[in-house]
């Protein structure tokens, strides 16, 4: 009888496993019908196998979650380096029209210069014929 007991605690292990469900003591004893203090008091090297099956689910677990975080990361990378481009790209396209413009600037500003010193010479003629 303990022979065939631990046949079907081992079985139920294997079922829970291989349906990715949640191993533990009690999940165990329950699928395979008996107490959880039978694999505690009679077999515990299963217990023992057991807590290395919970060990491994929880790792697994955790690269899975690692994995989602790195596939998230990368997502974001992916989606920062395409704005960044297209920033870039519109920079380059905005920067001659932004020089153009600043010439233009520039030379409105030294016509107004010449239009201003002109201005200052008519005055200076005006006043001299006025004082003669």
């Amino acid at each position: 009888m303990s022979e065939d007991t631990r046949k079907i605690l081992i079985e139920a292990l294997f079922e829970l496993v291989g349906e990715g469900k949640k191993v533990n003591i009690k999940s165990v004893a329950d699928r395979a019908g008996l107490s959880h203090s039978v694999i505690y008091n009679r077999y515990p090297d299963l217990k023992c196998i057991i807590k290395d099956e919970q060990t491994k689910q929880s790792e697994r677990s955790q690269r899975d979650k690692d994995r989602a975080e790195l596939e998230k990361l990368k997502n974001k990378l992916s989606s920062a380096k395409r704005k960044s481009q297209k920033l870039q790209q519109e920079q380059e396209s905005e920067v001659p029209a932004l020089l153009a413009h600043i010439q233009q600037v520039y030379s409105m500003y030294d016509q107004l210069a010449e239009e201003h010193v002109e201005a200052l010479n008519k005055l200076r003629d005006n006043q001299t014929n006025v004082k003669y």
